[in-house]
């Protein structure tokens, strides 16, 4: 007679089965002999020991709780899966030790895959575990999805003693703490650590990427004999549980990956991505903060041209910028960048280790090629020190590409600008916006500029050091850095972040010159791209352009008239010839600045306003030229929705990306040229939906810091 689960450690499924087994005859036997009153409750007493005989049917649940009978038969001491019926098939046991050693024996039949997973749990109703891979092999392979691997993390040894298809081998698999072993016929073939970085690297490269814990030891786990869809025995099998170890804690060695990566120049087949070592994996939490200058002081110091002495001004006596409440200082390292589309590991690409330099602020980056149109990728970036092996720091992202301009796909976009640290909304999480945005999935995503204010206080931003701590600080934010890491954008540099308000060429603030700035952005912050203009279509129906409006611009203090220019002629020249061009539905205009406006009359660098008032003028009879066009622009700390009253150019506004950071319009002062208004914090999300007869619609939304929707246009316009 088997012994039976108690009920302390037996499963519900498992309770209800053995006593089924013994209530149901004995019930047969009282009706048979009429003895069973309608109130009579019959009632069978659990046994103490639960079930070690892993050869007994009810050791085992199925993964789908149907009788494991279905597909699998238990005679001769063995478990053979003999009607498999895929996943559903999978056999579970009770829980288990997640510390042990376990030996079995099995065979399998020719071209079978099967497998017998450990600290398994359930992941979103999933249960997965690590796996001891066992897969026919006409040759020995050594893939990590090849006998006695660690499935898909650990390669197994090319010198494996596997006997064929049809023959008994044996398997011992060792899981004590963090350390794993698998060993076959007397050899070990694969062993892994499960923390660490190497493991996290493992992981990101995995299909296990993002199943917290998964691997290490945990609380009620189990075994699985996985059903494939091949035929399989098992047998013999010696489960010892083993106390878990006292594991040390690892620590956070440099170079590390503080500020994550970023991409941006996107379009069917590249795309150029960006990081940087540091030497922290978080932003400094605990320092001191920055001596507070108020404007007449910066009016003051933006005059002066020493670094050394502008860097000390706004730091308290003694403390070093590295040291302050924010930073993310830079550490020397050696990058390396894999990708692959997610369910197509086995093509991953890994180019070679790169050194990153104090010179270009620790950064790296890459221009990926011949990649497919409008397929996601996983992007994974190792960080290590220079000439040593094992990496000190993990990440991992993705990204899209942009699909074919003869797909007719749904599309999903945001817009945001004007960003700083001082007027962020989540506190040390970042901005409101980024999970809000991360709930609508865009496909792409523009930050038309104002990513960060150099010319704003805490600290002034009047060196080159100021400047690159005001970049590290704000791509530290976990809220931020972990949406850009893993959404395809376009960004734009506007004033702000190139070097003051409303600056041009020859502008000087503090240490730095505008030409500098340029270089600083373009070259080293973000990722490069020689041109800095860019159309791309996204499908059939939409095509989009990115303006640049710094590099070529005008100095503000030109006269107005055909000679002066934001785009330059070069661009502007693009810009008509490739407007032409186009064919598709929606053409979508991204510009750091307003082109309809209305704007501020003070203000004198963009093209709503007098001091650029000629080629702005120009610019919007041509964009009323190409049926579908629309201007979203950045640098505006309101959201609106204007049309130009004498060309009928529609324009959107999306509003400043904190709700700390609206100001510079007057609430209800809604003009004849407004279709919609609002001073306050938040983003904009476009969507193309193809409906009957495949007419694709446009919808625009203002939204809020939130994603509450708070406007709603749709394109094309239906005409009363």
């Amino acid at each position: 007679m088997y012994p039976v689960v108690s009920s302390q450690t037996q499963s519900p499924s498992y309770r209800i089965w053995i006593g089924a087994v013994r209530v149901i005859p004995f019930l047969i036997l009282l009706l048979a002999s009429g003895f069973v009153a309608a109130q009579s409750v019959v009632t069978q007493t659990i046994p103490s020991e639960p079930i070690t005989d892993w050869s007994h049917p009810a050791f085992w649940e199925s993964y789908d709780g149907q009788p494991v009978e279905l597909g699998w038969e238990f005679a001769d001491e063995e478990v053979r899966l003999v009607r498999p019926r895929g996943r559903s098939g999978s056999l579970l046991s009770p829980p288990l030790s997640s510390n042990f050693e376990l030996s079995f024996e099995w065979k399998i039949n020719q071209k079978s895959n099967s497998g017998l997973k450990y600290r398994v749990r359930q992941f979103d109703r999933n249960w997965l575990g690590l796996e001891y891979q066992i897969i026919h092999e006409d040759k020995l392979s050594t893939s990590k999805g090849s006998t006695a691997s660690i499935y898909d993390l650990v390669a197994p040894i090319p010198e494996k003693p596997l006997k064929p298809s049809g023959q008994w081998n044996r398997s011992r698999i060792v899981a004590i703490g963090n350390r794993i072993e698998h060993h076959l016929n007397g050899t070990l073939t694969a062993v892994t650590t499960t923390t660490g970085v190497p493991w996290d690297v493992m992981i990101a490269k995995s299909k296990f990427w993002g199943l917290k814990g998964f691997g290490q030891p945990g609380d009620k786990d189990r075994v699985m004999l996985t059903d494939h869809g091949g035929k399989a025995s098992f047998r013999n099998f010696k489960f010892v549980a083993h106390t878990a170890p006292q594991e040390q804690a690892t620590q956070n060695l440099a170079p590390q990956l503080g500020n994550a990566m970023r991409n941006s120049w996107a379009d069917q087949t590249s795309i150029v991505l960006w990081t940087r070592t540091t030497a922290r994996k978080e932003m400094v939490t605990d320092g001191p903060r920055f001596i507070t200058l108020t404007n007449k002081e910066n009016s003051k110091y933006s005059k002066l041209r020493d670094s050394e002495k502008l860097n000390a001004l706004q730091l308290p006596e003694g403390a070093k910028l590295s040291e302050m409440f924010g930073a993310s200082p830079g550490a020397p390292g050696e990058v390396r960048l894999t990708y692959f589309p997610p369910k197509q590991r086995n093509r991953a690409i890994s180019t070679p280790w790169v050194k990153t330099f104090a010179k270009n602020d620790f950064t790296a980056q890459w221009k990926l090629e011949k990649l497919k149109p409008g397929r996601e990728y996983a992007v994974v970036i190792e960080a290590k020190p220079i000439g040593e092996e094992q990496p000190t720091a993990v990440i991992r992202g993705s990204f899209r590409t942009a699909p074919a301009s003869n797909k007719q796909d749904d599309l999903k976009f945001c817009v945001t600008t004007c960003h700083d640290f001082p007027r962020r909304d989540d506190g040390a999480n970042g901005h409101k916006i980024y999970p809000s945005m991360t709930e609508i999935a865009p496909d792409f995503v523009v930050h038309a500029g104002d990513i960060e204010y150099y010319d704003k206080p805490n600290p002034w931003a009047f060196t080159e050091e100021l400047m690159r701590f005001k970049w590290q600080r704000i791509f530290s934010l976990p809220s931020n850095r972990e949406f850009y890491k893993n959404h395809t954008t376009y960004f734009i540099k506007d004033d702000h972040d190139t070097l003051d308000d409303d600056c041009s060429a020859g502008d000087v603030y503090g240490s730095v010159s505008f030409e500098r700035g340029l270089q600083i952005f373009n070259e080293e912050q973000f990722p490069s791209n020689p041109v800095r203009y860019q159309t791309v279509h996204w499908g059939k129906d939409v095509q989009i352009w990115i303006l640049e409006g710094r590099d070529f611009r005008s100095p503000n203090s030109m006269p107005d008239g055909p000679e002066k220019s934001i785009l330059g002629v070069e661009q502007n020249a693009w810009l008509k010839e490739t407007l032409s061009e186009s064919k598709a539905t929606f053409k979508l205009i991204f510009s750091p600045t307003p082109i309809v406006g209305p704007d501020r009359n003070n203000k004198k660098d963009n093209h709503a306003n007098e001091i650029f008032a000629h080629e702005g003028q120009e610019l919007r009879e041509e964009f009323a030229k190409h049926e579908g066009l629309i201007v979203f622009c950045g640098d505006r700390h309101w959201q609106y929705a204007s049309v130009d009253e004498e060309t009928g150019v529609w324009e959107f506004g999306c509003g400043p990306g904190s709700e700390k950071h609206q100001f510079g319009w007057k609430k209800g002062d809604k003009r004849p040229v407004h279709r919609f208004l609002r001073v306050d914090g938040g983003f904009l999300s476009g969507e193309v939906k193809y409906g009957k007869r495949d007419s694709p619609k446009l919808t625009l939304q203002h939204r809020s810091v939130t994603g509450e929707v708070v406007s709603e246009f749709e394109f094309p316009v239906t005409k009363d």
